[in-house]
């Protein structure tokens, strides 16, 4: 069965119960897992700032700097124990995104039982092998990039040939095909403002989301 992970992000708009609110919204819809994000809003600036087309995005997307915006969306980490909390009391598994070795060791403090490394971080040596050491297991995002080919290894012990999981950042549904074996949506509040409201979806829509995704054979 496909698994459907409620990405948080940034959408609590600077607000912890908003962000409680969230994880409850998301077991509400169905989810099977809530995805938090952990950086320094500084840090991550810094370093996507040498990275033209973070920079681009933003500024086409957002119309806002790499920093405003990572400021904007960021989650505290003295929020961490708490949400981590709220997710147990829902019964709904929690995992988070790391940017920098750093976050890693922080949230290998609060027991993480699994990573994420985003597209933008999947060359970061460094952040990767902080999180190979873990020995936890590893959720990482790709995308096409100049001078890099990816392939994917076929007929050495692959059980399902082809299944790829999906960050979903479209508006319908049409990279998720039953074979998928994690989805990936931002999920917002409808009365809460967010950068990421472009694509992201409604208690609502992601109930209907998650309906399609079990309906698929």
């Amino acid at each position: 069965m496909t698994e459907v992970v409620a990405e948080i992000s940034g959408a609590h708009g600077g607000s912890l119960a908003n962000a409680a609110r969230l994880i409850r919204e998301a077991k509400a819809c169905g989810a099977d897992a809530v995805k938090l994000q952990a950086f320094i809003p500084e840090r991550l600036a810094e370093k996507r700032a040498k990275n033209p087309r973070v920079v681009q995005l933003a500024t086409d997307f957002h119309h806002e700097t790499l920093l405003y915006l990572y400021k904007k969306t960021h989650t505290p980490r003295a929020w961490f124990p708490i949400l981590i909390a709220t997710a147990q009391l829902a019964h709904i598994p929690w995992f988070s995104s790391v940017f920098h070795p750093e976050d890693v060791a922080f949230l290998e403090t609060l027991g993480c039982p699994r990573y994420k490394i985003s597209a933008f971080e999947m060359l970061d040596g460094d952040l990767i092998n902080a999180v190979v050491a873990t020995g936890k297991p590893i959720v990482m995002s790709v995308r096409p990039m100049d001078g890099v080919t990816i392939l994917r290894a076929t007929e050495y012990d692959c059980k399902e040939d082809g299944a790829l999981g999906v960050s979903d950042h479209s508006n319908s549904m049409r990279f998720v095909t039953s074979r998928c074996p994690m989805v990936e949506r931002h999920l917002r509040l409808p009365d809460v403002p967010s950068p990421d409201d472009a694509f992201s979806s409604t208690p609502d829509e992601f109930r209907e989301y998650v309906a399609k995704i079990r309906a698929m054979r």
